[in-house]
């Protein structure tokens, strides 16, 4: 992961937004906001006898800077930085015994949990019914995010854990997120497999296992 690029992002997200402050609520009209979500995680994979079976879940946080496309703000495109924790709960085992040869297979009944880190950048295309003095209102935001995955760590269900980098490093996700003043739907679907394109199952098929989140995101000014 190239961190050296998160933190010009970082740097230059921050950067806007404390110049953002400094503008006049008369003269422009921005809805910069922290986000904070929280979502229940539903697992694609047409793999026979793949189970979900434990809760999966994933937090989200960060900054999205506001950029109006109208006079009245209710029109605009956001974009920004922002962090993930994912927990992945099936009936999928690693075997790392060669690491250059990593591979999963399916065990019936058997719950073991995978996590992973992300840092992220969104692009998004933002709805809403607020003004500058109208703080309660209803939104309709939908983006793309670009990921950056790390820190992957699979844990058996008899002991144990693994740290090889079974995720793979980049992918991306569509997004969409609805509702009124501090309550707000989230939907987000990857568009490709979260792990790496070398990982197969024991007999030689390559997993294909996508994500779906649903669950709650909140936004502060």
């Amino acid at each position: 992961m190239n961190f050296r690029l998160f933190t010009f992002i970082f740097t230059l997200v921050i950067g806007s937004y404390t110049h953002a402050q400094k503008d006049s609520l008369s003269t422009k009209y921005r809805e910069d906001q922290f986000f904070l979500s929280f979502s229940m995680i539903l697992q694609q994979e047409s793999i026979q006898g793949f189970k979900q079976n434990g809760f999966s879940n994933n937090i989200q946080m960060g900054f999205i800077r506001d950029i109006p496309l109208n006079k009245k703000g209710d029109l605009a495109l956001g974009w920004g930085l922002g962090y993930g924790f994912h927990k992945f709960v099936s009936n999928l085992n690693l075997d790392d015994q060669d690491p250059t040869n990593l591979t999963f297979s399916v065990i019936a009944n058997q719950q073991n949990k995978q996590t992973f880190s992300s840092l992220f950048i969104p692009i998004e295309f933002r709805l809403r019914t607020s003004t500058i003095d109208k703080t309660d209102f209803w939104r309709f935001y939908g983006g793309f995010k670009y990921k950056f995955n790390f820190s992957s760590r699979f844990n058996y269900a008899y002991g144990g854990s693994s740290k090889e980098k079974f995720i793979r490093d980049q992918n991306a996700a569509v997004y969409l997120s609805l509702g009124y003043n501090t309550w707000n739907l989230f939907f987000e679907y990857d568009l490709n497999s979260i792990y790496k394109d070398e990982l197969t199952l024991v007999d030689g098929i390559r997993p294909n296992l996508r994500v779906i989140k649903i669950g709650l995101i909140f936004y502060v000014l």
